[in-house]
């Protein structure tokens, strides 16, 4: 990857991480594809960060068993996302005060019931910490065919502006 121009204003692997653990939503950017009429295809989704036991960063998303997602990634599963962590416009500086990350990777679907029951019920620990255990798994079980991508990070970079060093 080409390393970032402005290396000033560059985030530490560690507040990147930060920000991939914290963030609600990122955007999701799949290859051009006959999936999506050749156009470049970028959707906000869900998700949760998790690392593997050989320290490699994944996002999990969820989404329906079939579409445009998945259609895109099996046949290009080189993705970007975008989380935005801060992105304050302050009118009377012509400026936006800002903090976020791109990571790029490989995607693809968890076909095993396993690790993508464990992928559902860490995105339901992350957006539904308050509920029981027992309501997290009726509700998997609810929707027996919700798929899972496994996004594996390759390369994550983040950036911040001035105003925030």
């Amino acid at each position: 990857m080409r390393p970032m121009r402005r290396s000033k204003q560059q985030l530490s692997e560690a507040a990147c991480r930060e920000i991939l653990a914290q963030g609600r939503e990122c955007v999701l950017a799949l290859a051009a594809s006959d999936a999506t009429d050749g156009f470049p295809y970028a959707v906000p989704v869900n998700y949760v960060l998790h690392e593997s036991p050989d320290g490699t960063l994944h996002l999990f998303i969820h989404c329906a068993p079939t579409g445009t997602k998945l259609d895109a990634i099996a046949a290009d599963p080189r993705v970007s996302v975008c989380v935005i962590a801060q992105g304050d416009v302050v009118p009377e500086e012509f400026t936006t005060h800002f903090k976020s990350v791109v990571a790029f990777g490989r995607a693809r679907l968890v076909e095993d019931d396993e690790p993508r029951h464990t992928a559902l019920r860490a995105l339901a620990a992350k957006y539904c910490p308050e509920l029981p255990e027992a309501s997290i798994e009726a509700e998997i079980a609810r929707f027996p065919h919700t798929a899972v991508i496994d996004v594996a990070l390759e390369h994550i970079t983040g950036k911040q502006c001035v105003e925030l060093l």
